[in-house]
């Protein structure tokens, strides 16, 4: 390593010879020597005091050592520099150079080659004088250096009292001088960061004179900025050892742009890494610089700008954080001051002041507010900022007060200051082209904005508002016009009632009958409305069609609103309130109504039971209350040990039962005890009906092993008695909370429970009320009256019974509430009177009620027409509303009704509904006796004397032959599920063989002839009114008794069809009279009979049904000799009536056999044509039966309705979850149905139908409109190849029946059996079941599904009762299912690819 002694020379001296400043000699060795910016020092004076120009470090001499320092080039030559700098110090008093012995001038002196000073010390800066032993201390070298080389320094920046002649002579001087003792040097200027070009100009001339053969080399430096210092003495170094290829010479532009890339590098990637290091600005700069020492890119930063820099940096990085988190929490509290404005001032109005006060005004209003302290608090001993510098308004939710003292706040208060006010004028622009719209009678339902547009240009409020303003408003004027010219429309096809009767009973409507319709109501305003919603409108005829067929509550127009709907909710709400709780309940009032009382029985062994007790009067304090839901209970506690005993104490008064055991021994003495209580014990099962019970295990001094095993047998015990469990590891305030909302919560759930229906059979009068759907009036108003009775029981969903006095008697009545549309559900039950409800205002209520009339013209009626406010005033004030009540009082009249008006706002008592009453019970008998007589003429066909009443039972009402499986289900739809009776329908009387009691009931459900006890009402009862009650006495024996027990929950049967009656007009041949009855009817005691027809014996027994209707009593019958007065008939009479009715019967017998026979033989006929039909074609039929449904498609004989809903299906449902499960539209359905009707092209994809809809469409097609694919021949082998019938019972032999692979080869030969059409089209559904359960994963549809989903559709069967159906149920669904797994072998002809 090659060592050099260098001189670093330049102009020095006096301030007249150097000028202000020097140089830059000193900045130039310090930055060499030390390039760190920690260790750069600025201020180098050459003025100093004796004393320090006598010490160490100056020594004496006019010159400084600075150390010695290693440098390596880019090659890697490493070169050691001792640097001297030649000066002249000034004497601080005199301001004179210091005079040392002989000095020659400092030109002469600067350029000596060899220095001595012995002790001299290294200089490192100014504040080192006087104090030198703090800095490092390094002597020179052997107290000389020979000089190898010179750095002349030219100073290049503008310096006051300094002239450029000056520095240039004294540098061409010096060089003259070194080039004469040979020696190298390099001419550096510096400061060239604040250069004057003339100076720099002056040096380039310098170097390139021609006198020194280009020997000097020019380097451009600036300390301050660290450029090009390196380079200069690197370079001198080269020189002087003769290295030919040196260092390039960068100029300074070049070197201080990429220096400035470097700073700004180093720069980048300190800030990056203090932003991702120091996240808190409450470190310290102490914290900060230790965690950011660790990093290489912040060591790096310090070397070049220092610690001070890195400081500042972190400072301002701080201050950013600090400003950030301020403005996030101002923005923050800003956001909740926007909400609080909306909150507290959200009318402007209320401030009352103008614009320029309105931010102090509202600051005052604010801080005045009655809610001021939930939004802002106040803090005078620090501000916001000082807060959330602190952290002490971290938790704090509201918002300091002197945030509003912010220019930011103030902008939030007038941007919603604007905004309110911008608000209020878009509300009024809004509403006034909302009003605008609706005084426009050009803007019809179904225009578009587009084509009445050019009606508002120019209005204010259109001009004003967006696009989008405009259409939302006129979208939803659109919305409203149309629903009410729907409503409109409805209440013009409701006003045709009349007309539309005729469509009534006709299954199919026909364009025909849609045309006629329209020609009636075409002129109507209310029709022409919705031209240009022509769809819609004639989707709403065919609804209303539908309605009128079938007048159901699912198809009510007024659905949501339909009466029967509003009846439920508003008896449910009366029920609920009126419903008192029994008093054996649980609950007993206390001093309050809202509080009640808990009666706790505590049963345990020992003192288990005494400490829970004290764990729950802890829990509970002294008083016993506790709070649960903010309802306060008050408990009453009574201990009982764990035997019999205890239980027997339970009573009515009891609202829970605790349980608790601890150890082996108590839990099997309250284990036993609970189990022959509540499992075995039946007298005390009253006792435990909804009695909540806790059973609580409390761990006492057992083994981990017991703990458990304890714990598990507890649990085992509560499941198996329906009971709670409680561990009890967990503090006592928490398990007695635990034991007592456990108790409250099941207590709740009783009282929540329904009730029983109250037996509506036991009444004295049924009066049906009718309301009409849509009329516009509370229904509440109407049913006031009968729901504040205090003898009120609800029946069912739609009635209720009242106690009243009619007369002088207290009679029980029966309210019906129903809609106009319901009532045909009570068509064939007794009523003995109708009120009809209408709207005086509203033409369509009338119209239906006159119908309504009519059919029930011999049975008492009111009508009740009910007005606005202001009651007869109504009647005066609207024409429509004086025409109606006209109108309604002549029907009235036609009708021997009595007629009343009823105000919306009138409040009526049940005294209002009296004189009807009276009136109702006055044709009681006369009603329930025309009853009988219309039950025996629709049943039999006859309606002649010789079967009038006084001569036949009463027969049961249809709901005894088929028992409702819930009345309460009801909704007036005429959809009710019925359970299947064994008893007999009336086609069953033209069988051979009867059915006995013996039969029809099991032992326990057999009627009792009961004897009838006359009551106080008996007494006064007239003879007819006796022999009715006498006559109904097979209905109360039949009933069974209530049981006093608790009665089990009955199992719901699954629905099956309704019990098929005979088409009108088809003959049933009338039900015979029992001749016990006719020979009671006619012989009295001692009187002689006339000889008997041949009756058999078992028709005698008195057990079938016909002839067990009136219990057979000892001695005279009900007809006999004594009984005789009552009927007003004389024995003769009877006598001849007798033997003309057994003339009749004989002859009407021997018809009905011949018929009969005439009956099967066109059976057989029918039959017959009927396969031959099939052998031709299935279609043929079903065409000229269902239309163009039936058309074939281009497949050949597959129906076009079946080929288009399959493709479709198939093209845009096969991802569908849920086809065929999930039910459509029942709109789209018929809609479907209609478009096709018309036009077999019809393109599915144009209907914008949903698929759901139309894989309903398809299923329907199968079921209402295809004729059945399989016969009732083929469906019995179905059955038995399923393996339903049972190997007895069934053809095949026994190894078809079990073997799987049989069966699937009989299967497929029973399909080889169907007609040809048959055939494909079954081929063709079933292929589309492949495709669909190809894709189960996207619709969930498998082949089980489908088939749980089609089996009842394509394999109709009907069942005789729950068994048939619940028996053959599984195996049609394998059928179908098996049909689609095996599609390819029963259809194809493929081997099958299932295992079997």
């Amino acid at each position: 390593m090659r060592q050099f002694n260098i001189s670093v020379i330049g102009l020095s001296g006096t301030e007249k010879d150097r000028g202000q400043v020097g140089v830059g000699k000193s900045c130039l060795c310090n930055r060499f020597m030390r390039p760190m910016a920690d260790d750069y020092f600025i201020d180098h004076i050459s003025v100093l005091s004796q004393s320090d120009f006598s010490g160490r470090i100056v020594n004496n001499d006019h010159f400084l050592y600075w150390g010695d320092v290693r440098k390596t080039t880019e090659e890697g030559v490493e070169y050691q520099f001792n640097i001297i700098e030649q000066t002249e110090f000034m004497d601080d008093s005199t301001f004179q150079a210091f005079k040392v012995g002989k000095m020659d001038p400092y030109s002469k002196r600067c350029t000596a080659t060899k220095v001595f000073s012995a002790e001299k010390l290294m200089y490192i800066c100014k504040n080192q004088l006087g104090i030198e032993k703090e800095y490092e201390q390094k002597v020179m070298p052997d107290g000389r250096l020979s000089i190898d080389g010179f750095v002349v320094v030219f100073d290049v920046s503008p310096v006051p009292n300094r002239s450029v002649e000056k520095q240039v002579e004294f540098v061409q001087n010096v060089i003259a001088t070194i080039l004469k003792n040979k020696k190298p040097l390099v001419l550096v200027t510096t400061k060239n960061d604040d250069a004057y070009e003339l100076y720099v100009r002056e040096a380039e001339k310098i170097s390139q004179r021609k006198d020194y053969k280009s020997t000097v080399q020019l380097i451009e430096t600036s300390a301050h900025e660290s450029i090009n210092i390196d380079l200069a003495f690197l370079l001198l170094a080269q020189m002087i050892d003769k290295v030919k290829n040196r260092v390039k010479i960068i100029s300074y532009q070049e070197s201080a742009k990429s220096r400035k890339e470097l700073l700004d590098t180093r720069s980048e990637a300190v800030t990056r890494l203090i932003r991702n290091q120091i996240t808190d600005y409450h470190i310290l700069w102490s914290q900060g610089s230790k965690m950011l020492s660790q990093y290489r890119e912040w060591n790096e930063f310090l070397n070049i700008f220092g610690h001070e820099a890195g400081q500042k940096l972190f400072r301002r990085h701080m201050k950013k954080l600090r400003d950030d988190h301020l403005n996030k929490k101002l923005h923050q509290y800003l956001d909740k001051f926007a909400l609080a404005l909306e909150y507290l001032l959200p009318d402007i109005g209320a401030l009352n002041i103008s614009d320029d006060d309105a931010w102090e005004c509202a600051r005052n209003y604010l801080q005045n507010h009655i809610e001021f302290e939930q939004y802002f608090f106040e803090c005078p001993q620090a501000s916001w900022t000082e807060l959330v510098d602190m952290d002490e308004a971290e938790d704090e939710a509201r918002i300091p007060f002197d945030v509003l003292e912010t220019s930011e706040a103030e902008t939030v208060f007038r941007n919603y200051l604007n905004s309110v006010q911008q608000d209020k004028k878009k509300i009024g622009w809004k509403q006034q082209f909302k009003m605008l719209l609706e005084e426009s009678g050009f803007v019809t339902p179904g225009k578009q904005l587009s084509e009445v547009r050019v009606l508002f240009m120019g209005r204010e409020c259109f001009e004003a508002l967006s696009e989008h303003d405009c259409q939302q408003i006129y979208d939803i004027h659109q919305d409203d016009i149309i629903e009410k010219s729907k409503q409109n429309f409805v209440e013009l096809l409701l006003e045709h009632a009349q007309y539309f009767l005729q469509f009534k009973n006709v299954d199919n409507i026909t364009q025909e009958d849609v045309r006629q319709i329209t020609d009636v109501i075409q002129e109507d305003s209310r029709y022409k409305m919705l031209d240009r919603l022509d769809q819609e409108r004639r989707l709403m005829l065919v609804q209303h069609l539908r309605f009128i067929h079938c007048p159901i509550r699912d198809h009510c127009p007024f659905f949501y609103n339909c009466v029967d709907s509003l009846i439920e909710e508003v008896l449910s709400d009366k029920s609920a309130s009126n419903h008192k709780t029994p008093s054996g309940g649980g609950w007993k009032s206390s001093g309050s109504g809202s509080d009640r009382t808990l009666n706790l029985l505590i049963v345990g062994s020992e003192h288990l039971a005494s400490d829970l007790l004290n764990d729950i009067r802890i829990c509970t304090g002294s008083k016993g209350e506790y709070i649960y839901e903010n309802q306060t209970y008050y408990l009453n506690y009574r201990i009982a040990n764990g035997d019999m005993e205890a239980f027997k104490a339970i009573d009515v008064y009891s609202s829970g039962l605790i349980c608790v055991y601890s150890n082996q021994q108590s839990f099997e003495t309250l284990k036993d005890n609970l189990e022959r209580t509540l499992l075995c014990n039946l007298e005390l099962e009253d006792k435990f009906e909804n009695l909540p019970i806790v059973l609580v295990y409390q761990p006492q001094d057992l083994k981990e092993n017991e703990v458990e095993y304890l714990r598990n047998e507890g649990m085992r015990l509560s499941e198996m008695l329906h009971c709670d469990f409680i561990d009890h590891t967990q503090n006592h305030q928490k398990y007695v909370y635990d034991i007592l909302n456990i108790v409250i919560l099941s207590l709740k759930l009783t009282e929540m429970k329904s009730y029983e229906p109250y037996p509506s059979n036991h009444t004295d009068l049924r009066i049906l009320c009718c309301i009409f759907c849509g009329d516009q009036y509370d229904i509440e108003n109407i049913v006031q009256p009968l729901v504040e009775e205090s003898t009120l029981v609800k029946a069912n969903e739609h009635s209720i019974i009242v106690d009243v006095f009619i007369g002088d008697a207290k009679r029980r009545v029966e309210f019906i509430l129903s809609s106009y549309h319901g009532t045909s559900q009570y068509r064939d039950e007794l009523i003995h009177g109708y009120i009809y409800f209408y709207s005086a205002k509203r033409r369509s209520s009338l119209a239906n009620l006159s119908i309504l009339a009519a059919q029930n013209a011999n049975i008492p009626l009111q009508i009740i027409a009910v007005t606005e406010s202001g009651g007869v005033n109504a009647f005066f004030n609207s024409d429509i509303c004086q025409f109606l009540i006209t109108e309604g009082n002549a029907v009235a009249d036609r009708f021997k009704g009595s007629f009343m008006t009823f105000s919306a706002d009138q409040y009526v008592k049940f005294a209002f509904y009296n004189p009807f009453l009276k009136t109702a019970w006055d044709n009681k008998y006369e009603v329930e006796n025309l009853h009988v007589e219309e039950s025996i003429t629709l049943d039999s066909g006859e309606g002649t004397l010789e079967n009038s009443v006084n001569q036949m039972p009463r027969p049961p009402p249809r709901h005894e032959s088929y028992m409702l499986s819930n009345t309460l289900g009801t909704d007036g739809s005429g959809s009710e599920n019925y359970e299947m009776a064994p008893t007999r329908s009336l086609n069953s009387l033209n069988e051979e063989r009867d059915i006995s009691l013996d039969e029809v009931y099991d032992d326990n459900e057999k009627p009792k002839h009961l004897h009838q006890n006359c009551t106080e009402s008996d007494s006064c009862a007239s003879s007819t009114e006796r022999r009715v009650r006498q006559q109904n006495a097979y209905y109360k024996a039949s009933k069974k008794p209530v049981a006093a027990k608790k009665q089990k929950k009955k199992k719901v049967a699954i629905p099956v069809q309704t019990p098929r009656v005979p088409p009108f007009g088809s003959y049933v041949s009338p039900p015979e009279i029992p001749l016990h009855y006719q020979r009671m009817a006619v012989g009295g005691p001692g009187e002689k009979k006339k000889p008997e027809p041949c009756v058999p014996e078992f028709m005698k027994s008195d057990k079938s049904p016909e002839y067990s209707m009136v219990p057979e009593l000892a001695g005279a019958g009900i007809f006999g000799a004594e009984n005789l007065p009552e009927y007003n008939m004389n024995q003769a009479k009877c006598l001849k009536d007798f033997e003309k009715l057994e003339k009749r019967r004989i002859k009407e017998e021997t018809a009905r056999q011949r018929k009969l026979q005439e009956k099967e033989k066109e059976q057989e006929k029918k039959l017959k044509r009927k396969l031959k039909q099939n052998a031709k074609g299935l279609v043929e039929t079903a065409e000229a039966q269902f239309g163009k449904l039936m058309i074939t498609s281009e497949q050949g004989e597959i129906p076009i309705f079946l080929n288009k809903c399959v493709e479709f299906i198939e093209k845009e449902g096969l991802d569908s979850e849920g086809i065929y499960r999930v039910p459509g539209s029942r709109a789209h359905v018929d809609m479907l149905f209609q478009r096709f009707e018309e036009d077999t092209n019809t393109e599915i994809d144009a209907l914008d139908i949903p698929v759901n809809a139309v894989a309903t469409a398809l299923k329907d097609f199968f079921s209402k409109r295809l004729p059945p694919l399989f016969s009732k021949d083929i469906i019995k082998e179905l059955e038995e190849i399923a393996g339903s019938r049972g190997v007895g019972n069934s053809k095949l032999n026994v190894e078809v029946k079990t073997d799987r692979s049989c069966r699937l080869i009989a299967l497929k030969s029973l399909l080889q059996k169907l007609p040809p059409i048959n055939f494909a089209i079954l081929k063709y559904i079933f292929q589309h079941f492949v495709h669909v359960s190809d894709n189960s994963k996207l619709n969930s549809m498998d082949s089980k599904n489908l088939a749980i989903c089609w089996w009842p559709t394509l394999i109709p069967i009907d069942f005789t009762d729950m068994g048939h159906f619940e028996q053959l149920r599984p195996y049609l669904e394998d059928i179908v299912q098996t049909m689609i797994d095996q599609f390819p072998y029963l259809f194809c002809g493929k081997d099958a690819f299932v295992m079997v």
